[in-house]
C-alpha cells in the first residue's frame, strides 16, 4: 500500500483484500493488506515480501525500505504522506521500490520531506531513534527544525511555570536547584583554583555557571538542561594545564584561542546537522560516560583529602583528622537527609523539605563546627573580598584585567605557533563538549520522562559555540557544558511521579507529569547564582574539606540510575534466583550479562587511565567517541537478542 500511494506499479504474488482507513492509518495483519476493497498483485521482485529474519542489526518489529537482492536499509522507514501517521505492526514486512525510483525516496529523506516516523529504530543500536536526531542534509537543516519544533512552546516555556497549579513546586525547584548547583561550582572553583595556581578559581567558575545558564535559558531549546562546569570538563582542563606548562603557553591566553578554535567547531557541528551522529550513542557508551564522571567526583574527593596528609607534623595530622571528619560528615550527613523522604521519621512535609535542602544543610553545619574549632585553621576557600578576577599578576601584585590578552603577557607573550597549536586540544575540547552536551540532553529527552515539546540538540550546541565558549574564553571563565546530575535533578525536581511495583517483588516510580516552563526556573536559578558574588565574605567561611565532602555526595549519588553499577551489584548476589527482575535478568543468560559488564568495565578503565597519563591524556576525548564504533563491533560477539536487553 506504501509502495501503490507513491506510483509505484504494485501487482500481487497473491490476492489481497484491502480496506481504507481514515487519516492513511495502515494495518499489515498476517500478511494481508487491506485498502479500499481493492485487489493488488505483488510480483516475486518488487512489492511487499514476509521478512522472517530481518537484516542483522535491525529490530524483528519493524518496517524498512530495502533495495532488492540486498540489505541495505533506505532511508527512514515508514514515512508520512500524507496527513496521519502509520500505524506499523507485525509481521514483518520489506517493501522494496524499483531501482528508478529509489532516489526520490532518498531525496525526500534528505530535504525533510520525508519524516522518520517516531517508533523508528536505531538500526546499530536496538533502541529508538529520536526525530530530531535524523540527518536533514542541508546546512543549518537541524537547526531550523529545531526551532520549528520548539517556536511554538517557547512563551510557554516561560510561563508553564507561574501558573498557579505550578507556581509552588517550580519555587521550590529554583531554590533546591539554587544549592545544588552552586554547591558543585564552589567545589570546582576550589579544584580549578589549585589546579591553575589561581587563574581560574571560584569567582571565575560561579560567574561561568551563572552567565552561561541565563544565556542558555533565553536562546537554548531544552531549557530543562543545566550548564556549568563538570568533571570530564575538569579533566580535560587538566590536560591544557599541563601542556600549556610543557610547551611553554601562557595558559590562560593558551585557553582564550583553545576556547575560540573550540568555538568555530562546534558552530560547524550543529551547522551540518553533525548531531544527528548521536543516535549512534546507545546506554552502553551513555553508561561509561556517566560512571567516568562517578569516578572524577569519587576519586578526586579522597585524593584531595590523602593530601591533607602531607604535613606530617602534629598540628597538620590533627588538620588531616579533621579535614577526613568534616567530609565525611558531610557525606553522611547530605546522604542521610537526601533518603530521609522516603522513612516515616517527622511528617511528609518536612521530611520532603529536609531532603531537598540537604546538601545545603550539611553545609551549614559543617562550616559551623569548623568555626567552634577554629583552632585548627582548616584551610578555607580562598575568595577575593571584592568582585575581581582570582589571579594577582606578579608584578603589578593586582588582580590580572577582566579580558584576557589573547597575545600574553610581557613577561609570558603568545607565540604565533602557539596559536595554531591550541587548536589540536581545542579538537578534543570539541569532543568533549559534544559528547558531554549531547549525552546530558539525551538523558533528559529519554521517553520515560515523559517530555512532550521534544529536544532541540542542534540548537543547544549552536548556543554553545555562539555565546558560551567565546564568552568564557574571552572572561578567563571555564568552559561550561550541559552537567549530567544537575540535569538529571532540574528535571526530577520539576516532575511528578508515581510508584509501580515491579513483577516479582520490589517498586520502582515512573513520571506522570512534567513542569517543562524551565526557562523562568532556569533563568532565575542562574541569576541567584550570580547574586552570590555579592556575598564572598559568607563563601569565606566554608572549608575547603566539606566542599570535598559535597564532591563525593555528588559522586556517589550519581551511581543511581546507572544500570552498569546494576549490573556490577549482581555479582555481590551468590544466589541467581535472588536478583532483581529487570528485563536483562529475566532474558539474558548469566555469562553472556556479566561478560558484557565485565567488558564495559574495561573500557572505563581504559578511559580513566587515559587521563592519567600526561602523554596520552589529550587522546581521551577521541576515545569515548571510538565507543561508538566499538560498541558496531561488539554485534560480533554478543548476539543481536542479548544486545537489545543489555542496551535498549
Amino acid at each position: 500500500v506504501f509502495a501503490k500511494s507513491f506510483g509505484f506499479p504494485v501487482k500481487c504474488r497473491t490476492t489481497c483484500t484491502t480496506t481504507r482507513r481514515p487519516a492513511a492509518h495502515l494495518s499489515a495483519t498476517q500478511g494481508n493488506i487491506h485498502r479500499d476493497k481493492m485487489q493488488y498483485n505483488v510480483p516475486p521482485v518488487y512489492g511487499l515480501q514476509q521478512q522472517q529474519t530481518p537484516p542483522m542489526g535491525y529490530p524483528s518489529s519493524g518496517y524498512g525500505l530495502y533495495a532488492p537482492g540486498g540489505n541495505s536499509q533506505l532511508p527512514a522507514g515508514i514515512v508520512q504522506p500524507l496527513a496521519g501517521q502509520l500505524l506499523m505492526h507485525p509481521p514483518e514486512v520489506v517493501v522494496a521500490a524499483p531501482p528508478e525510483k529509489l532516489g526520490f525516496l532518498a531525496k525526500m529523506a534528505r530535504t525533510g520531506t520525508a519524516m522518520v516516523a517516531p517508533s523508528s529504530v536505531n538500526a546499530n543500536a536496538g533502541i529508538e531513534v529520536d526525530p530530531a536526531l535524523v540527518f536533514t542534509g542541508r546546512f543549518l537543516g537541524g537547526i531550523r527544525d529545531d526551532i520549528k519544533r520548539r517556536a511554538p512552546f517557547y512563551v510557554s516555556d516561560w510561563t508553564d511555570a507561574l501558573t498557579s497549579d505550578n507556581r509552588s513546586q517550580s519555587l521550590a525547584s529554583v531554590i533546591f536547584l539554587f544549592f545544588a548547583c552552586i554547591s558543585p561550582a564552589l567545589t570546582f572553583g576550589l579544584l580549578y583554583q589549585e589546579l591553575t595556581d589561581g587563574q581560574m578559581g571560584i569567582v571565575e567558575t560561579l560567574l561561568s555557571t551563572g552567565i552561561s545558564g541565563v544565556l542558555y535559558a533565553i536562546f537554548s531549546g531544552q531549557p530543562i538542561a543545566i550548564v556549568g562546569a563538570t568533571g570530564p570538563e575538569y579533566a580535560y582542563t587538566v590536560v591544557t594545564w599541563n601542556l600549556c606548562k610543557q610547551m611553554n603557553i601562557p595558559f590562560l591566553a593558551g585557553r582564550l584561542w583553545q576556547g575560540l578554535w573550540t568555538s568555530l567547531f562546534t558552530v560547524l557541528l550543529a551547522g551540518f546537522d553533525l548531531c544527528y551522529l548521536m543516535k549512534y550513542v546507545t546506554r552502553f557508551t551513555e553508561e561509561i560516560f556517566a560512571s567516568f564522571i562517578t569516578m572524577t567526583f569519587i576519586l578526586g574527593a579522597f585524593l584531595n583529602v590523602l593530601k591533607l596528609y602531607d604535613d606530617t607534623s602534629s598540628i597538620g595530622r590533627a588538620r588531616a583528622f579533621g579535614g577526613t571528619l568534616l567530609v565525611l560528615g558531610t557525606f553522611q550527613m547530605a546522604t542521610s537527609l537526601k533518603t530521609i523522604k522516603a522513612g516515616n521519621t517527622l511528617n511528609p512535609s518536612l521530611r520532603a523539605m529536609l531532603s531537598n535542602y540537604g546538601v545545603v544543610i550539611a553545609i551549614f553545619v559543617f562550616s559551623i563546627l569548623n568555626y567552634v574549632f577554629k583552632d585548627l585553621k582548616m584551610a578555607t576557600l580562598d575568595v577575593p573580598t571584592e568582585f575581581a578576577p582570582t589571579y594577582i599578576e606578579p608584578h603589578t601584585l593586582k588582580a590580572r584585567s577582566w579580558i584576557v590578552n589573547p597575545m600574553g603577557s610581557p613577561e609570558q607573550p603568545m607565540q604565533g605557533w602557539a596559536i595554531g597549536f591550541t587548536a589540536l586540544p581545542a579538537l578534543g575540547l570539541t569532543l568533549l563538549g559534544y559528547m558531554d552536551q549531547n549525552v546530558s540532553t539525551l538523558i533528559v529527552n529519554r521517553k520515560d520522562h515523559m517530555l512532550k515539546k521534544g529536544p532541540a540538540y542542534h540548537l543547544d550546541l549552536m548556543v554553545c559555540g555562539v555565546f558560551l565558549y567565546p564568552i568564557c574564553a574571552f572572561f578567563g571563565l571555564p568552559f561550561p557544558h550541559a552537567s549530567t546530575v544537575p540535569c538529571l535533578i532540574h528535571l526530577i525536581s520539576l516532575s511528578t511521579r508515581e510508584t509501580v511495583h515491579m513483577e516479582g517483588g520490589g517498586t520502582t516510580t515512573r513520571v506522570t507529569s512534567v513542569i517543562e516552563g524551565a526557562r523562568t526556573t532556569n533563568m532565575l536559578i542562574h541569576l541567584l547564582i550570580l547574586l552570590s558574588l555579592l556575598f564572598t565574605s559568607v563563601l569565606q567561611l566554608i572549608p575547603k574539606t566539606v566542599l570535598y565532602g559535597v564532591f563525593l555526595f555528588m559522586g556517589v549519588g550519581s551511581i543511581a540510575g546507572n544500570e552498569l553499577f546494576d549490573r556490577l551489584h549482581l555479582f555481590c548476589i551468590w544466589v541467581t534466583k535472588d536478583y532483581p527482575q529487570y528485563e536483562y535478568t529475566k532474558n539474558v543468560a548469566l555469562w553472556t550479562m556479566h561478560s558484557f559488564t565485565l567488558f564495559q568495565v574495561a573500557m572505563l578503565a581504559i578511559l580513566y587511565v587515559t587521563t592519567l597519563i600526561s602523554d596520552l591524556s589529550i587522546a581521551f576525548p577521541f576515545f569515548i567517541g571510538a565507543l561508538v564504533p566499538i560498541r558496531w563491533a561488539m554485534a560480533r560477539v554478543w548476539s543481536p537478542e542479548d544486545l537489545k536487553w543489555l542496551d535498549a
